[in-house]
């Protein structure tokens, strides 16, 4: 079961028909599986997975509002989903970034290389892949996160003690942003 499909590959994150046409729903069900099972833990990827159309799960999906305290002020939160009307998923920056590593180069028997185009010139995809995966990041989330950003991590903590539809058992990867200097 994808969440996301090709169409959630445009702006920053575009490819080509051809692209989209070729291997893309391979790369969309093994790198979303994996984003998923980073962000919740395998074991909330399974309830995920036989009982997706619970609240809570819909909630993950689709996008919720909710409340928080910030600064003792209460704070309503649009947290937009795993999918939406914008097209913009944590998902898809996630499988973009290894769509694009993957096929940066061609494999050969003398080892990686990368075809020569009639007047074009191949340059490296570095400062899209950073982008991209920095964008994963931004929506993913991290720990001690400012509660206020609407990312998959703070609505994911915001109800993890919920009795009704919390996510209990939670266990969450952390990652980190990266740069074109891979420090």
């Amino acid at each position: 079961m994808n969440l996301i499909g090709n169409t959630y590959f445009i702006r920053e994150i575009n490819l080509p028909q051809n692209a989209l046409d070729s291997d893309m729903a391979e790369f969309i069900t093994q790198y979303e599986k994996e984003a998923m099972v980073m962000l919740l833990g395998y074991d909330l990827y399974k309830d995920f997975i036989d009982n997706a159309s619970d609240t809570r799960w819909s909630r993950l999906i689709s996008g919720h509002e909710y409340d928080v305290d910030y600064q003792g002020l209460s704070t309503t939160i649009k947290w937009n989903g795993l999918t939406n009307a914008d097209l913009v998923s944590p998902l898809a920056y996630y499988i973009y970034y290894y769509y694009i590593k993957f096929h940066a180069s061609d494999t050969t028997s003398v080892g990686e290389s990368v075809f020569q185009k009639e007047n074009a010139l191949a340059i490296q995809p570095v400062q899209k892949m950073v982008s991209a995966w920095n964008n994963f990041t931004d929506l993913y989330g991290k720990i001690n996160d400012v509660v206020i950003n609407p990312t998959a991590y703070n609505f994911l903590y915001n109800f993890k003690d919920d009795a009704t539809n919390g996510y209990d058992g939670w266990i969450f990867q952390p990652v980190d942003k990266i740069n074109i200097l891979a420090i």
